[in-house]
Order: structure tokens, then sequence, then C-alpha cells
């Protein structure tokens, strides 16, 4: 196949002017190899004939043009040592509560905004307080009474969700609090910068901000803090000793003359 196809090139741009007999036509890995052996009765061209263009040389036959789905070569062996185990596990966690905390529409539309925050702070074992009344906190024993509809009296003015489990995606459930002047995540291990760009979105009125032990929190998330220009009082802890986060408080303080940003060293240092 593969040599007739390379007379028929040479016959036609009149390399060749007659082939008698042709023994002998090896194809092989190479161009060399196709070169047809013991070629008879043969003439050459005039000294006009026209040269073999790149489009006349036949393709390699080391040429590979098979079609390959994917990569055949085995994934790299992961460490199963105890740090990746708790990041794995962590991980899965995360996952697992930010599907649980998705947001629930229907509620929302039913109760409001106050009343919904309430309950999924309830939810997620932390307390809450609604104006002109004392903290509430559920468990198996004391459940919290809610209205089942929207009541206009309810207005959340605090919420303690220290040491809870809420995520970025959990937020959304705490949404349009405008009446909202005391929030504490002290501890909550998946909040991080991303959280405190959106608290400062929807809390506009507050006042007490603790987000000490928080340790995805940097200077990058703190730097939205400015905008909120009724807040007093900043907890955070300085995971990392960075200077660049002690100055993003000092800077938040020039920007906010009410604002005290307390600076708290992480565990176990001195």
């Amino acid at each position: 196949m593969l040599s007739r196809h390379f007379i028929n090139k040479l016959t036609k741009a009149r390399h060749l002017l007659c082939v008698s007999n042709v023994q002998n036509f090896v194809t092989g890995k190479t161009l060399m190899e196709r070169v047809p052996r013991d070629i008879k009765n043969c003439e050459r061209v005039p000294a006009t004939h026209t040269p073999i263009s790149s489009e006349d040389v036949e393709p390699r036959a080391e040429t590979d043009t098979s079609f390959v789905w994917g990569q055949y070569d085995a994934p790299p062996v992961k460490s199963f040592n105890l740090f990746n185990v708790k990041d794995w596990w962590d991980h899965r966690k995360k996952l697992t509560c930010e599907h649980y905390q998705q947001y629930n529409q229907e509620r929302a539309d039913r109760l409001g905004s106050n009343l919904n925050a309430a309950c999924f702070v309830l939810e997620w074992d932390g307390r809450i307080k609604f104006r002109d009344s004392d903290w509430l906190k559920a468990s198996k024993d004391d459940p919290v009474k809610l209205p089942n509809s929207y009541q206009v009296n309810y207005v959340l003015t605090e919420i303690d969700a220290s040491n809870t489990l809420i995520t970025y995606e959990g937020l959304k459930n705490m949404e349009n609090l405008f009446g909202l002047q005391w929030l504490s995540l002290k501890g909550c291990k998946f909040i991080d910068d991303w959280c405190i760009d959106k608290i400062t979105g929807n809390y506009p009125k507050l006042e007490y901000l603790d987000i000490s032990d928080c340790t995805n929190v940097t200077e990058r998330g703190l730097e939205a803090l400015y905008r909120l220009y009724d807040l007093k009082t900043l907890i955070v802890t300085n995971h990392h000793k960075s200077a660049a986060f002690e100055l993003t408080c000092f800077m938040l303080e020039d920007c906010n003359p009410d604002l005290t940003c307390q600076i708290l060293g992480p565990k176990g240092s001195t």
C-alpha cells in the first residue's frame, strides 16, 4: 500500500518515466528503508523536473496517530500519616456541615430574617437574645419555643455562636439582621476571611464582635471591618504573630476612633 502510494506520487510528478519492474520494496520505520531497491529500466527525468514537495512525502511510520482516552500513569501514593488523616477528616466534616446548613428559603419566607436566624443558631448549639428578653439556649430536655410565623416584635440583638460549626454557607441563614449589636464567633473553626466580609454586609449596627481563636481569620479579612461604623469592641487572635495583623488593627482604630481592638496571642504562647 505504501509502496504503490510512493510510486504513484513519483509518477505524477514525472520523476519516473518508466517502471518495468520493482522488486524488494521494503517499508520500515525510517524513510530510507522505503526507497525502492533493485529498480530496473528507469530513465531519469530531464533537468526541468519539479522537486518533490513536503506534501509528497509519506508520514513516518513511527508517528502515533492513535487516540488516547486518558493518562494511564498511576497516581502518586499519598501518605496516610496522622496529620493527613486529620486534615481529611476535617475536610469531610466541613462538607457535611455545609450540606446541612443550606439556606432554607421556605422557612425564611415564613418566619422572616430574625426568627429564621434564631432557629438556625439554636439548631447549631448557639445562644440568642431578642430585644427586651433574656438569653435563650436550646437543649434536648428544654427546647426553645418560637413562633411559627413572622412576628414584628422579635428582633435579634445578640448572638453567641462560640465554638459552633457554622460555615460560610450557614451565614446565609443569618442575613439582614439590621438590629444585631452583639456577635460572638469565638473558636469557630470554619470562620474565615470570606465570612468576615459577609458579616460586614449584613450587620450594619454591630457594636461588639468577638472572632478570637478563629484560626482561619487573617489581616485580609480584618480589612473589611472598616465598613462597620458603629463597631466599638473587636476581639481577635494573632495566631501567626504577624506584624501586618497588628498593623491592620491599628488602622481600623484610626478609621473608627470609637473602636477598641483587643489582640490576643495564640493559646499556649507566653
